[in-house]
């Protein structure tokens, strides 16, 4: 490949790059609707029209950013699970995950928590894809952690507990003024999260 090719390549990956970059920080600090393409122009130092070349459209620069945050996600939460040698384990690796992606990547999870009814049904149901395939890691493990051999009723609760929990998660994401060591807060989060599974089983128990 000639090099003038190649040269021009990287320039225009460095500048979808940067353009990814500026677009995350002000969709996260000023939020999606507030921003126009004007806006992001301005801060790489181009003209809006010059946007194109990279993105189809502003929503479309939106789901990109949501579909990498919750695909990295899912992604880091199973590299970190493997290995894992009993239940407990396994669901204090999961709450590890996303806590260390929550301090790591802040703004990221503020765009699938808060921009996420910005987006197109359809890219929605991408999204919602990705979280369910999130969720059912969640869900094997509350599965065997309340063993569902002795409590035959819990699997039919398993779906609101999974649900429960993954508001907790990113709920403690849009927490404020908090400044918890990382294994602290892990400790503290698995605490809660295993106090939501015994509440659901002890409901499943009396229904």
């Amino acid at each position: 490949m000639p090099a003038a090719t190649v040269s021009s390549k990287l320039v225009l990956s460095s500048a979808r790059d940067r353009l990814l970059d500026v677009a995350l920080k002000l969709f996260a600090t000023r939020g999606y609707q507030a921003i126009g393409l004007r806006d992001l122009a301005s801060q790489l130092g181009l003209h809006a029209g010059s946007l194109y070349n990279h993105i189809e459209n502003k929503q479309c620069l939106l789901f990109e950013l949501i579909e990498g945050a919750v695909s990295d996600l899912l992604a880091d939460t199973k590299r970190r699970m493997r290995g894992a040698r009993t239940h407990r384990d396994r669901l204090q690796r999961f709450v590890h995950a996303f806590v260390i992606f929550n301090l790591a990547e802040k703004h990221r999870l503020l765009l699938v928590t808060r921009e996420f009814f910005n987006l197109t049904d359809e890219q929605q149901q991408e999204i919602n894809q990705l979280k369910s395939n999130y969720s059912a890691l969640l869900s094997a493990i509350i599965s065997a952690e309340c063993d569902e051999s002795d409590y035959g009723s819990i699997s039919d609760h398993t779906g609101l507990i999974t649900e429960a929990v993954i508001g907790m998660l990113y709920g403690q994401s849009l927490w404020q003024s908090m400044d918890v060591p990382e294994q602290k807060l892990t400790d503290i989060l698995t605490h809660f999260v295993l106090g939501i599974i015994t509440s659901g089983k002890d409901s499943a128990l009396k229904a």
